[in-house]
C-alpha cells in the first residue's frame, strides 16, 4: 500500500514539472532592451558645421554655431554673422524670433546653404551630443545639422580666462557695423571703451587712451586700433599693430 501511495506521488510530481516547462515554453519572451546612443548635456560651447542637411559646406562657406551661457547663439552662418536666443531643456532646443544678421552677399552656392541653415535652426526642436561628440541640431520637419565641438572661444586669453571659455553674446542692432579697407567690424562704445567684433565674431575691449584732446578718441590695445573722428564730421578709422589706419564706412546702425 505504501508502495502504491509512493508511485502515485512520483507520477503527480513528474506530471506538474512537465506542465510548469510547457507553461514555460509558451510564456511570450519580454524583448530585450533597444540599444541607445548615449548622449552627454549640450554646454555652451563653440561648435564648427560639418554637414548640413547631409551635405558638406561649399567651398568658401564658413558655418559657426556659438551656444552662450547668456542665452543668445550667435555665429557665421555660411556667408553672414547671425544672432539669436535660445532655449534648451535637455535635448529640446528652441530659438527665439527674431534670429538678427549682417546682409553681405556671397556666392550663390553659399547663400543657398546659408537659407538652409538658418531655416532649420530657426524651426529647431532637438539639440543633442552622441558619444562621438558631434552635435546634432534637428528641426521640426527632420533636417538636421552636424557640428564638432573646436573647444576653445576664438579671442585672446584674457577673454577666455573671463568668459571661461565660452563665446561673449553677438551683438545687439545696436552695435555700428562697418567696413574698414576687407575687414567689417561691429563696434559700440560704452564705459571708456570700445567693444570690437571682428568678421569672425570674435569679440575685443579697446580701452580709450586717457589724457586726449582735440577731435578724436582712440582706443587702443596695442594690437588693435580705433580711431572715433568728431570733428569736422563724424567717423572711424582703424588698425592692426603699426599699420597705418584704414577710413571705416558705416553700413547700417
Amino acid at each position: 500500500m505504501k508502495c502504491g501511495l509512493w508511485m502515485v506521488t512520483v507520477l503527480m510530481a513528474t506530471g506538474c514539472a512537465a506542465e510548469t516547462q510547457r507553461q514555460d515554453a509558451a510564456a511570450p519572451v519580454a524583448p530585450a532592451a533597444a540599444a541607445t546612443t548615449p548622449t552627454s548635456p549640450v554646454t555652451p560651447a563653440m561648435w564648427a558645421l560639418e554637414t548640413i542637411v547631409g551635405e558638406t559646406p561649399a567651398p568658401g562657406a564658413r558655418f559657426q554655431l556659438k551656444l552662450g551661457v547668456d542665452g543668445r547663439i550667435g555665429g557665421r552662418s555660411g556667408c553672414n554673422n547671425f544672432s539669436a536666443r535660445y532655449a534648451l531643456n535637455g535635448t529640446a532646443f528652441t530659438v527665439h524670433p527674431p534670429m538678427i544678421g549682417t546682409k553681405m552677399a556671397c556666392p550663390e552656392a553659399v547663400m543657398a546653404q546659408e537659407a538652409t541653415f538658418r531655416a532649420v535652426l530657426e524651426t529647431a526642436t532637438t539639440a543633442s551630443v552622441g558619444a562621438d561628440g558631434k552635435l546634432k541640431v534637428t528641426s521640426s520637419d527632420g533636417r538636421m545639422l552636424r557640428f564638432a565641438n573646436t573647444g576653445a572661444w576664438e579671442s585672446g586669453a584674457a577673454e577666455n580666462a573671463a568668459t571661461g571659455g565660452i563665446a561673449p553674446p553677438m551683438p545687439v542692432p545696436s552695435h555700428i557695423v562697418m567696413r574698414c579697407g576687407a575687414e567689417q567690424l561691429r563696434v559700440r562704445l560704452v564705459d571708456e571703451q570700445a567693444e570690437v567684433i571682428l568678421d569672425d565674431g570674435s569679440a575685443t575691449m579697446l580701452p580709450r587712451l586717457a589724457g586726449e584732446t582735440g577731435a578724436a578718441e582712440t582706443y587702443t590695445n596695442g594690437r588693435m586700433t580705433l580711431e572715433r573722428q568728431t570733428s569736422p564730421q563724424h567717423g572711424f578709422r582703424f588698425a592692426r599693430g603699426r599699420m597705418a589706419l584704414m577710413p571705416c564706412i558705416l553700413a547700417q546702425n
